[in-house]
């Protein structure tokens, strides 16, 4: 068997390892939540309270459940044959692209992540407003997180900046950072990804796997639709009745007319 270099753990005689920590002494006294678990997965050493915050906010932001958004509908198309863990892990592998959701977020962190290096500590507008159109040149004239469709502003954000208003995540330098990123954005409406990118950096989560921390975060949405669409949808979900089909081309041609076409 190959050698495994690994700094995530290991099982030992009556205890585990996971990070360095004994699961049973360290990790029991000082894991509250799963969200510390998960913390520690994508690499942030710090499990402080203002990361379990940060976290805590931008899940109740992504808990946008509508079954009509294409990959929770697909979620609940896999779920209806009986297996809601095929619905919840299948789901969650379209998002993965680069033109929505966890795929759009990694190019936000690299954005505000590259812009933090170029402008330093507390830089100005105007300095900030620079680097982002050297790194929109970079980047074929984008700057991921912005756009928000069908609707004037993107309630998430909205909400999640309100959550977070007069707190500590406010102070932290991703987060003013992103604010002054949206205030060059001039005519372009930011969603929720440019701020919850800015939130993660922060967090300490590399801009590479903010995407993924966006998936596990969101996670409870997916789950929720495998678990209900395995027992509920079932053969509904696998054909649209008749009665909800309006057909408008050629008309059915009979047997006969088939024939003399040959």
């Amino acid at each position: 068997m190959d050698f495994i270099d690994t700094r995530v753990g290991h099982i030992l005689d009556g205890d585990n390892r996971f990070f360095g920590r004994s699961v049973f002494d360290d990790w029991s006294r000082s894991l509250v939540s799963q969200l510390d678990a998960m913390l520690a997965a994508l690499g942030v050493r710090e499990i402080t309270p203002i990361n379990r915050e940060s976290l805590r906010l931008i899940s109740l932001g992504l808990m946008s459940p509508d079954a009509r958004i294409w990959p929770l509908k697909l979620t609940r198309l896999i779920a209806s044959y009986g297996d809601p863990a095929a619905g919840y892990f299948g789901g969650q592998l379209v998002s993965t692209g680069k033109i929505m959701g966890p795929g759009t977020m990694v190019g936000a962190a690299k954005g505000l992540a590259w812009i933090a290096e170029q402008v330093g500590e507390d830089p100005s507008d105007a300095v900030v407003a620079e680097a982002l159109a050297a790194w929109r040149a970079r980047s074929g004239g984008r700057m991921a997180g912005f756009g928000v469709p069908f609707r004037a502003h993107d309630e998430r954000r909205v909400a999640v900046l309100q959550m977070a208003k007069a707190t500590p995540i406010e102070r932290r330098r991703h987060w003013r950072l992103h604010e002054q990123v949206v205030l060059a954005m001039v005519g372009h409406e930011p969603n929720c990804v440019v701020t919850f990118a800015g939130m993660l950096l922060d967090v300490g989560v590399a801009p590479e796997l903010c995407g993924l921390a966006l998936s596990v975060a969101m996670g409870h949405v997916f789950l929720a639709h495998a678990v209900e669409a395995s027992t509920v949808d079932g053969e509904r979900a696998h054909a649209i009745p008749v009665e909800q089909v309006e057909y408008r081309g050629v008309g059915r041609r009979s047997t006969e007319a088939q024939k003399k076409l040959g």
